[in-house]
């Protein structure tokens, strides 16, 4: 039976893990209402449409990204080149979980959103704006342990594609040696902006 007092929340962390593995475009609504326990009246009090479902799965998504990831980096290292280092040992920690290998769903979102919808574009591109933002502070940040000709901003740019790249790649052939080799290319461009020792 159906919970009707099923919370925004409680929708989104239903129907997150299927969504991040099929996409939303495969998704149907009645699937959605199925996994999210709530009817179909109590799912549009929330969502007025797929897409607002769509648009509220990448801020919560960015919500637990900046939760889980980039703020606890700060606490567990004073150093923001060691931050960056433990930001992608995260990331390739939480690909080798549920669900296993599955990409990232910010960019698995772009190959399944961003044609249909300029409102999808625009949103992706503010988040992972945002995201290499983050690396990037942390770089500049960090600049008096980088070679002196290395521009943070191009740094991060190149990390975030290497991210990126590594998760569609872990995705497509979930194996955690090539995952892991993938994330050790970003790895190893940050090593090599380093001031030597």
């Amino acid at each position: 039976m159906a919970n009707l007092k099923r919370t925004r929340e409680d929708i989104l962390e239903a129907v997150i893990d299927t969504v991040h593995r099929q996409g939303l475009t495969a998704t149907g609504l009645s699937e959605l209402f199925r996994l999210s326990g709530a009817s179909s009246g109590s799912f549009y009090n929330y969502f007025e449409s797929k897409q607002a479902l769509g648009h509220a799965l990448i801020d919560f998504e960015w919500e637990k990204l900046e939760k889980n990831v980039l703020e606890p980096a700060v606490t567990r290292h004073e150093s923001p080149i060691d931050q960056v280092f433990w930001i992608l040992d995260t990331l390739e920690a939480k690909q080798t979980r549920e669900p296993f290998c599955g990409g990232c769903l910010l960019g698995n979102l772009i190959v399944d959103l961003v044609e249909q919808d300029d409102s999808f574009r625009e949103h992706l591109q503010t988040v992972f704006a945002r995201w290499e933002g983050a690396i990037a502070q942390r770089l500049h940040a960090g600049r008096d342990q980088l070679l002196p000709a290395t521009d943070p901003d191009l740094l991060a740019a190149q990390i975030m594609t290497v991210i990126e790249g590594a998760m569609l790649m872990g995705k497509l052939h979930r194996d955690t040696q090539r995952l892991h080799a993938s994330f050790d290319v970003a790895r190893q461009l940050l090593t090599l902006a380093l001031k030597p020792a």
